[in-house]
């Protein structure tokens, strides 16, 4: 081989290769993509001064108190009671942010010095503060949990034993508002009534912690998981 043509060939090998370089370079370039998601808040909360009492102890501040004499259920079975003339018994509600996350999510209704047929109501506002549309799922009063109301509950009320003795001293009538859908910043309102059964003893105080669990708006089922 010639001088010349050694010559020749060598510009076209480095041709060659730088070429074959550039291609290289090309198949192994990595794209990257920086993608930042935020998720939303499943949050709810009983709504702080929204609570409506029907024979508060005392004027408690924050709280709607229609105060006065005592209420008797004179229309049992039915939820309903007309007004006495003595002042005997009352109730107190107190918020509890039991997770301490700025939220109030557990209600403790307090009921003084009553008697059997002694009754109450109560009103409050549930509150979507979170960024998710939310379903109440199920209600927990004094660690039962109740996943709906069915027509026996509806007719005859829910009856719990308030003081642990065995016997059902308490009778709480409740609106059924599971499944109701709460877009955020939307607010429910949901009321109770309770009444003091016949089997309550003499110089008993009851407290009733009641809370809720909601769930994604999407993911609500009736009842309890399977």
């Amino acid at each position: 081989m010639s001088k010349k043509l050694s010559i020749a060939i060598i510009p076209i090998f480095l041709l060659l290769l730088a070429t074959a370089s550039v291609a290289y370079a090309m198949w192994s370039e990595t794209l990257r993509i920086n993608v930042t998601a935020k998720t939303g808040e499943l949050d709810w909360e009983f709504m702080e001064g929204s609570t409506l009492l029907k024979d508060a102890c005392g004027l408690q501040p924050g709280y709607g108190d229609y105060g006065g004499n005592d209420w008797n259920a004179t229309y049992l079975p039915s939820p309903g009671a007309t007004q006495l003339d003595k002042d005997v018994g009352c109730t107190n509600v107190t918020l509890i942010d039991s997770d301490q996350d700025g939220d109030y999510d557990t209600m403790n209704i307090t009921l003084h010095n009553v008697y059997p047929w002694y009754y109450t109501h109560i009103a409050f506002k549930v509150h979507n503060d979170g960024t998710i549309p939310l379903k109440i799922w199920r209600i927990i009063i004094d660690s039962q949990e109740f996943y709906e109301l069915n027509a026996q509950v509806l007719d005859e009320g829910l009856k719990i034993d308030g003081d642990g003795d065995g016997l059902n001293d308490t009778l709480i009538w409740w609106g059924d508002n599971f499944g109701v859908q709460l877009e955020p910043c939307q607010s429910a309102d949901i009321s109770l009534d309770i009444t003091i059964l016949q089997d309550a003893p003499e110089n008993a105080t009851y407290n009733i912690l009641i809370s809720f669990e909601a769930v994604q708006w999407n993911e609500y089922l009736p009842g309890p998981p399977p």
